[in-house]
């Protein structure tokens, strides 16, 4: 029974797309496309290891200048990053400044980054959890 409605279905839409106007193929012809690009433009590189660390360097230098009042080779404390809105380095400013110092120099922090990589982070959660199974064993 339950073939037969199916078959029915299927048969009674396939004649009434026809009578509607409209096939089935070309049922959504009428969404609207992006516009071409500009003209002249041409598609970006596909980014690279190096050119991603080279952006997120130069973007953390940036923040650095700006949360440390302008100076690059400056220091910045734990207070400078939180009222910068600088949260990553307020969370993380004890494993950062790893002599105790109480302050960072832009150095520490991009080390600190470099050893937080997503590939670094995974393969210490891996790391974790084989700890872990051999503990039980």
């Amino acid at each position: 029974m339950k073939n037969t409605s199916f078959w029915l279905t299927a048969s009674a839409i396939a004649t009434l797309v026809p009578l509607m106007g409209m096939s089935t193929a070309h049922a959504y012809d009428d969404m609207p496309r992006p516009p071409p690009p500009p003209k002249g433009w041409v598609h970006p590189p596909k980014p690279t290891e190096n050119s991603v660390v080279q952006h997120v360097q130069t973007q953390t230098s940036e923040r650095f200048a700006a949360a440390a009042g302008g100076d690059v080779n400056g220091m910045l404390s734990q207070q400078q990053a939180k009222a910068a809105g600088w949260g990553f380095v307020s969370d993380h400013f004890s494993e950062i400044d790893q002599a105790g110092s109480g302050y960072v120099r832009l150095d520490d922090v991009l080390r600190f980054q470099s050893q937080r990589t997503p590939q670094q982070v995974m393969r210490m959660k891996a790391a974790a959890k084989t700890n872990t199974q051999t503990d039980k064993q």
